[in-house]
C-alpha cells in the first residue's frame, strides 16, 4: 500500500469534510471505471490486429515463432505481432488491476 495525499481548494474541503474515506474510494471506483473502458478500447484494437496475424498465417503467435519466414515480411511481421502480444498482454494486467480497484 502506498500513501497519497490529495490537495483540494478549502471550499471543496468543507464540503467533503464528513464523508471520510469513503467518498475517497468512490472517486477511484469512478476513476477506475474510465480507465477500464479506455484500455478495453485500446485492448479491442490490439486484438483485432493479432486476429489478423493469425489469419495471415493460419496459426497463433506461440506457434508462429517456432518457424518464423525465413523473409522481410516475415521478420517485420513477427516484430510487429511480438510488440501487440506484449501491449496486450500489459493492457489486459492493467485492467485487471483496475477491475480490483473498481470492485468487480
Amino acid at each position: 500500500m502506498i500513501e497519497i495525499t490529495v490537495k483540494v481548494p478549502i471550499d471543496v474541503r468543507d464540503l467533503i469534510a464528513g464523508a471520510g474515506e469513503t467518498i475517497y474510494l468512490e472517486a477511484l471506483s469512478q476513476v477506475a471505471f474510465r480507465r477500464i473502458s479506455y484500455f478495453q478500447k485500446q485492448l479491442e484494437e490490439l486484438k483485432h490486429r493479432i486476429r489478423f496475424f493469425e489469419q495471415k498465417y493460419n496459426k497463433p503467435f506461440n506457434v508462429f515463432v517456432l518457424d518464423v519466414p525465413d523473409t522481410v515480411e516475415g521478420h517485420d511481421d513477427w516484430i510487429e505481432w511480438t510488440y501487440l502480444m506484449k501491449a496486450s498482454d500489459e493492457l489486459s494486467k492493467k485492467v485487471e488491476k483496475l477491475s480490483l480497484l473498481k470492485g468487480s
